[in-house]
């Protein structure tokens, strides 16, 4: 198994054509405020967790070999951070965005990359689409924090995105 399946597809792929039910981030309580979290985008240094009917999904950023960049996207079914990190919780199930998304099946999920390196997943809900990623601040791609974002722009670094990988339901 190549390391992107190690490290993305194999788990998105199971998520597709499933309901999601709930969403948390975590992340430093000081780094995010419900005002922001009601418009995208926004970013913070932390992970996003859906809860699928019988799967949950961590999308986060990861330090890691193997790609060009110094960092990419993450998404699995372990957090990356320490059960004892100051992160805290915020259910977002109920903010605008992922209100939307709440109850509707993952229609597809397409990741991208810039540099061969695998930095955002867009998820399709048929009524919302959502983009999250690994970025710096406002800036998608290699960083150390996670942009959530409802259009993926171009990357001021290497422009265009490339669809590494793409599934439907």
């Amino acid at each position: 198994m190549d390391l992107l399946s190690q490290r993305i597809t194999s788990h998105l792929q199971k998520l597709v054509g499933l309901t999601l039910v709930d969403v948390d981030l975590f992340c430093l309580e000081y780094e995010i405020n419900v005002s922001q979290m009601e418009n995208l985008p926004y970013y913070f240094s932390g992970e996003v967790i859906l809860k699928f009917e019988d799967e949950i999904a961590v999308v986060t950023w990861d330090e890691n070999t193997g790609w060009r960049d110094h960092f990419s996207l993450y998404i699995g079914q372990t957090s990356l951070y320490s059960p004892t990190s100051t992160l805290v919780k915020w259910n977002v199930s109920r903010v605008k965005t992922w209100q939307d998304c709440i109850n509707q099946k993952l229609f597809s999920a397409h990741v991208y990359s810039q540099n061969e390196t695998p930095h955002v997943v867009k998820l399709d809900f048929g009524n919302m689409v959502v983009f999250i990623g690994d970025s710096s601040e406002m800036r998608l791609g290699d960083g150390d924090d996670i942009l959530i974002a409802s259009e993926l722009e171009a990357n001021y670094l290497y422009g265009k995105w490339d669809i590494i990988w793409e599934a439907f339901s």
